[in-house]
């Protein structure tokens, strides 16, 4: 009887596991333009994606023919929905423009006579950006956006900057986002003769096709439409993806998956009225990012135990000396052995004397630091660091050629400091830049308006005396995300601090509008 009654809760909890590995999406499909000739595809290329990944277990919001409000209304309840989700997507058809150096989504009540009408009637593609960063593990935008429209050519024809685009700008992803775009940055997409444009047109064709890896799937999508484009559309992407997504994971994968997920359940159901908590502090050993962690601890707690197993923590073959294997073991808990193996094999060649790697486990996502100086807390930098690019804490890995202990994630109090600007409280860099005549104190001195931006690989960013305190954080910001040297690797650059307060929690991508 004991069997039955734990074959059935498996059964039941089997049923509702798709729940739990929650996938979201925001489908928005723009056609029936007021002020302009309307475009026929979107609403059918729009209903038609939707309905693919409601079929793959996306809870899908759909959005036809939405006006400024509704689009940004949906925007924020992708955000809400993403927290914490597996995978996000958001998908536009319809026309957009960029302005400016910034992109634009027109709902389809835009009337845009100027640049200046553009905050009012259009929506910054900074707040998508801003509404999925950091929330769920793999975020993922697809803008079949980029079609020649009357909207750029009005612009055109009345901006004195001429600073209108043909096309979109290039999008900076943040870490664990993909952004694809229909056709490359700065040039137009077709609409299509049929019911689909050629970019969701391939797109519907591989999207449901089990063990396509979403950068795979997309260059296929970018060869069919070259080719059936004769060579005038070449949709592009940019990826700060740190692991494989599948939107159907290969078959093996999935049949491996569900009788991991058997045995989880069955173990589960023999231990969780369990008394001892050796019983608890097994399954958390088996099973360290199992379903039921969380209420594994909170019974030991209540039993008056330590989780053992470790609820938080990282599985790890235990302090050790670093190769390429030990490492890639560790790091395989959170990502695939492909990518464990491939940035274990970096960490290995990469210079000392001091470097150290930590991991972040929700967004599976790594970071390394190396060839800093012997003398400073190469830990303590290198989980501001991760901190500061995932938006939470992060899981220490080795330091130098050592593994680390296994432990939970360590928040820094430095990343979360939020108040006034204090040169001791500045994250992911050396000490001696912290000192009364480091460079970083130019800052504190300089006149207000002024605004200092970051970006996680330690390099600051400001601007003084600016003529407002916009002016000064979007000079901020540029200057970050424009350097050169950095070259846009690693994602973009956050605000730190505006005037003398330190803004880096709310992580901030854009200016304060005017």
């Amino acid at each position: 009887m004991r069997r039955l009654v734990i074959l059935l809760v498996a059964t039941l909890l089997l049923a509702a596991l798709p729940a739990m590995a929650q996938r979201v999406a925001l489908v928005v499909g723009a056609g029936a333009y007021r002020h302009v000739p309307g475009l026929a595809n979107p609403p059918n290329d729009a209903a038609d994606i939707a309905a693919a990944l409601a079929r793959l277990g996306f809870r899908t919001d759909l959005v036809l023919d939405p006006d400024r409000a509704q689009l940004e209304q949906a925007v924020r309840r992708l955000g809400q929905a993403a927290r914490g989700a597996e995978a996000a997507v958001f998908y536009f058809a319809g026309h957009a423009l960029e302005a400016g150096g910034r992109n634009w989504l027109l709902p389809v009540t835009a009337e845009i006579g100027s640049e200046r009408d553009l905050r009012f009637e259009a929506l910054d593609m900074d707040i998508v950006g801003e509404q999925l960063d950091g929330v769920a593990r793999v975020s993922i935008v697809l803008l079949d956006a980029c079609r020649d429209n009357p909207f750029r050519l009005r612009l055109a024809g009345v901006s004195r900057s001429a600073t209108v685009g043909l096309g979109l700008a290039q999008l900076r992803a943040a870490v664990g986002t993909l952004v694809a775009f229909s056709t490359a940055p700065g040039t137009v997409a077709a609409d299509g003769e049929g019911r689909n444009s050629p970019f969701t047109r391939a797109l519907l064709r591989r999207i449901e096709a089990p063990g396509i890896e979403l950068r795979q799937m997309l260059a296929e999508v970018r060869r069919e439409v070259r080719e059936a484009t004769g060579g005038r559309q070449v949709p592009w992407e940019h990826s700060a993806l740190e692991g494989a997504f599948y939107f159907v994971p290969p078959p093996a994968a999935t049949a491996a998956t569900g009788a991991a997920r058997d045995a989880e359940l069955v173990f589960w159901e023999s231990v969780r009225a369990s008394r001892n908590p050796a019983d608890l502090q097994a399954y958390l050993a088996r099973f360290p990012a199992g379903l039921f962690r969380d209420l594994a601890a909170n019974r030991l707690r209540e039993l008056g135990a330590p989780p053992g197993g470790g609820a938080d923590r990282i599985a790890a073959p235990g302090a050790g000396a670093v190769t390429e294997e030990s490492l890639a073991t560790v790091l395989a808990a959170r990502m695939t052995p492909e990518d464990a193996h491939r940035i274990a094999a970096t960490y290995i060649a990469e210079r000392g004397p001091a470097k150290a790697i930590a991991i972040q486990g929700v967004r599976r996502g790594s970071w390394r630091i190396s060839a800093l100086p012997e003398n400073v807390d190469v830990a303590e930098i290198v989980l501001e660091r991760c901190q500061i690019a995932y938006g939470a804490p992060c899981i220490l890995v080795a330091v130098n050629d050592r593994l680390a202990e296994p432990g939970p994630p360590r928040p820094m109090p430095r990343v979360a400091h939020a108040g006034a600007f204090d040169l001791a409280q500045v994250p992911g860099i050396l000490p001696t830049r912290r000192g009364p005549g480091a460079d970083l104190a130019r800052y504190v001195a300089g006149p207000e308006p002024k605004a200092m931006a970051m970006h996680p690989t330690g390099r600051f960013y400001w601007r003084t005396g600016a003529a407002s305190r916009t002016a000064a954080e979007e000079a901020a910001l540029n200057a970050c995300n424009d350097d050169r040297e950095r070259n846009r690797r690693d994602g973009p650059c956050l605000l730190y601090a505006s005037d003398g307060q330190v803004v880096l929690p709310e992580r901030r991508r854009t200016p304060t509008p005017p």
